[in-house]
């Protein structure tokens, strides 16, 4: 899947924060690249796990499982699961 954010306005911090100074923007990015590589690694995880679970608060629960399931792709990747609906996926 490709992003659909725009290019970095700051590409030299890699951060595309668009309602941030540049000052600010690259205070953030030092911040962040203090950090070990680990603790940036768990981070990601973190938000990613954050950005699941909000999906997942969003989908019916009495919905059966694949449904959910399906849904919860739908949701997540803004695309329909490539594959045919099959029972216990």
């Amino acid at each position: 899947m490709v992003s659909k954010i725009e290019p970095d306005r700051y590409a030299d911090t890699g951060f595309a924060v668009k309602d941030t100074t540049p000052e600010v923007n690259a205070m953030l990015f030092a911040a962040m690249m203090r950090q070990t590589p680990a603790e940036r690694l768990l981070m990601g995880f973190d938000m990613s796990a954050t950005a699941r679970a909000m999906v997942w608060s969003t989908i019916p629960a009495e919905l059966p499982e694949d449904e959910r399931r399906r849904a919860f792709y739908l949701r997540y990747y803004g695309e329909p699961l490539p594959i045919p609906a099959q029972t216990g996926i």
